[in-house]
């Protein structure tokens, strides 16, 4: 049996964003009723209950709102790339979206803007990692 794709990039709920990503877009579902953008996806919009959506490519730039530095794991398959830092990005079309820090940017603090790097991590499998715009 061969070994499932981590994540499941095949999840009807999020599979959009995961064939966006392999093409490098960032996809976001937008609500086709008021237009308000969501991260992570759901059945219905937060804003007007509406069940009908649609996905939206969105610009992959934000502010880092926060971020961790972990020191274990939260996968076994990043466990020799510890410590790492997880980002909190606003983007700039508003959701909030989380994902590596990468690079090794002198200083890092809250308010820094930010750019997605797409970056395979396994076969078929492309993350949405952040780095410090220079």
């Amino acid at each position: 049996m061969a070994e499932s794709k981590f994540p499941n990039i095949d999840d009807p709920e999020t599979a959009p964003f995961w064939k966006g990503t392999a093409e490098g877009k960032l996809l976001v579902q937008a609500c086709t009723k008021c237009g308000y953008l969501r991260w992570p996806p759901g059945p219905m919009c937060n804003e007007c209950l509406s069940t009908e959506t649609t996905w939206k490519e969105i610009s992959p730039t934000g502010t880092l709102w926060s971020y961790a530095v972990y020191h274990r794991a939260m996968n076994p398959k990043f466990k020799d790339q510890i410590p790492y830092t997880v980002a909190l990005v606003e983007l700039d079309e508003g959701p909030r979206m989380y994902g590596r820090l990468v690079g090794k940017p002198a200083k890092v603090e809250p308010g820094m803007p930010v750019r997605g790097v797409f970056q395979e991590v396994e076969p078929g499998v492309m993350f949405v990692n952040w780095e410090i715009k220079a």
